[in-house]
């Protein structure tokens, strides 16, 4: 019965096309991923610019969010998730066929990745807030974005081993090209689909709400917006940017190399994807505040708990909570709002949310480099555990009194 639950949503026809196409395309992104940073470090072996490509392949969905949330409210979702996901393809298929045609400078590197950024902030909030229309049942909605985020999580634990496997065999502009491969399944996914358009149409036609102010509005008196967003910011600001310190964890608390490394992030991808796999298997929404506020409190103890660890036994499974944390945290607030807001608002709602996890990420990486490097990594960490650690308990309060 758990395993009939947790995969309801596949029912749909609409979502299973998208299930297997996200699927493939998610191994996919993470393979450029990894060779673009693997070809940038190979050609200059500088770790600022290796920072540097990370950032504009993340950070501009900060500032492109907003406006793809209001192309969502406004125009069929459909035809633009299939006008960014083309345009993904075209531009890993032109990385592909620049870099193995010998045009691999750094600086066509950087603005590939700006680009890669850039298309990705587009896409990303429209992406999300069609699951509401591949699934018509809005009882089966928390469990489409349940999956959606094992999917996520599950590409974070394949797409690099997949892409280890192919940097060892073939060059990293034909990685490229597997991605821009990866990228026509989402798109003959969505073409596949036959979606219901009169509800969309009829919001794409209002008046009344079409103003980002509205929306501010709307969502100030929302409270899974208004009280749980906070949550996710802090995950996103403080607890995410342990990725960026973990290359200085392995070498300096623990004295491993890669394979350390590769661990400790695999651990923290494992506990993503059990946090996620939990959250499929639950029927409704109720009781997901007090999930929320555990999963952010959980994933700062955790990673305070981590940063004091000098035995790798004893911090592996630390990281499966840091992951589980901050995975649950994202998510269980992503199945709240998705079922809460109101359709002619869903873009610009879905936006604030891909703003406050995915776009302040980057920055957090940024703010903890910067420490780190004053402070130590350790302390950073530990800093940024207790900022979760607070953060939870004191929205836990306002969060009780709401309900």
């Amino acid at each position: 019965m758990r395993r009939a639950a947790a995969l309801r949503a596949l029912r749909h026809r609409s979502f299973r096309l998208f299930f297997l196409g996200q699927g493939i395309s998610i191994i996919g992104t993470w393979v450029q991923t990894i060779a673009l940073s693997w070809l940038m470090y190979r050609l200059t072996g500088s770790t600022t610019l290796l920072g540097l490509t990370t950032f504009l392949s993340q950070a501009p969905v900060l500032f492109i969010g907003p406006f793809s949330g209001w192309l969502g409210d406004h125009y069929d979702r459909r035809r633009l998730l299939i006008a960014t996901q083309a345009l993904l393809l075209v531009q890993a298929l032109c990385l592909g066929i620049l870099v193995l045609a010998g045009w691999s400078a750094p600086p066509l590197l950087l603005g590939m990745a700006a680009l890669q950024g850039v298309l990705g902030g587009l896409d990303t909030p429209i992406r999300q807030s069609f699951l509401g229309e591949m699934v018509p049942d809005k009882t089966d909605l928390p469990n489409a974005i349940a999956l959606n985020s094992f999917l996520m999580n599950g590409g974070r634990l394949l797409g690099p081993m997949v892409a280890g496997l192919l940097l060892a065999q073939v060059s990293e502009g034909v990685c490229f090209l597997v991605n821009a491969a990866s990228y026509a399944a989402v798109v003959g996914a969505v073409l596949a689909m036959k979606v219901p358009t009169a509800l969309h149409a009829q919001h794409a036609h209002r008046r009344d709400g079409s103003r980002w102010i509205d929306a501010l509005r709307y969502a100030w008196a929302t409270p899974v917006i208004r009280n749980l967003l906070p949550l996710v910011m802090a995950t996103s600001f403080f607890a995410s940017p342990y990725v960026t310190l973990m290359p200085a964890i392995a070498r300096d608390v623990f004295g491993g190399g890669p394979g350390t490394l590769g661990l400790l992030v695999g651990c923290a991808g494992l506990g993503g994807v059990t946090a996620t796999a939990l959250l499929a298997t639950r029927t409704g929404i109720a009781g997901l505040e007090r999930w929320t506020l555990a999963a952010c409190a959980g994933a700062g103890l955790c990673l305070a708990a981590f940063s004091f660890t000098t035995i790798l036994p004893l911090a592996l499974p630390l990281m499966v909570g840091v992951g589980a944390g901050i995975i649950g945290t994202a998510a269980s607030v992503n199945m709240q709002l998705q079922t809460q807001v109101d359709d002619q608002f869903r873009g610009r709602m879905i936006s604030l949310y891909v703003m406050a996890f995915l776009g302040l990420a980057p920055f957090g990486g940024l703010w903890a480099g910067y420490l780190a490097d004053r402070t130590g990594a350790p302390v950073t960490l530990a800093i940024g555990g207790v900022a979760c650690l607070v953060a939870a308990l004191s929205l836990g309060r306002r969060v009780a009194v709401t309900r």
